[in-house]
């Protein structure tokens, strides 16, 4: 994964539509996040999109076909999801489509990297601390750049 790919990544704000909506960053514990899984009662959740596989820029059509996907692929695990949106806070590229997973576990997001070719996608544990996991490619390189 390139340098600025990763960097991108622990950047981004990693939005949830609640109401009001909020916002994750990698490394912060997010109070709303954690009680939000309590509410729910779940331990921990994956906040995943299946926008531009292996972040190779896709067509609007085929980017919305393969959320489309991943969301039928999260009810057949029968996890409930929250809709929501990888956002660059400088603006340099457009939101993903995304889902928070509840319930999801670590098991569950490498699947869904692995099914929907993605390089990473955010872990969250019960006390709402996001983190990145990395598909299992670049997980032995700790998302190590090219």
């Amino acid at each position: 994964m390139k340098g600025e790919t990763l960097a991108a990544y622990r950047a981004a704000r990693y939005r949830v539509f609640t109401d009001p909506p909020v916002d994750m960053r990698i490394g912060e514990t997010s109070p709303a996040i954690a009680r939000l899984l309590a509410r729910h009662g779940v331990e921990t959740a994956v906040f995943v999109t299946a926008f531009n596989p292996f972040s190779h820029p896709s067509s609007d059509a085929d980017n919305a076909a393969r959320q489309q996907a991943l969301a039928v692929r999260l009810e057949g695990l029968s996890l409930a999801t929250i809709p929501g949106a990888g956002l660059d806070p400088l603006g340099a590229w457009p939101g993903e489509a995304s889902l928070l997973a509840l319930g999801a576990d670590s098991d569950v997001a490498t699947q869904l990297m692995v099914e929907f070719e993605q390089n990473a996608v955010v872990f969250v544990d019960r006390e709402g601390r996001p983190e990145l996991l990395f598909h299992p490619s670049l997980a032995d390189k700790g998302g190590a750049c090219e």
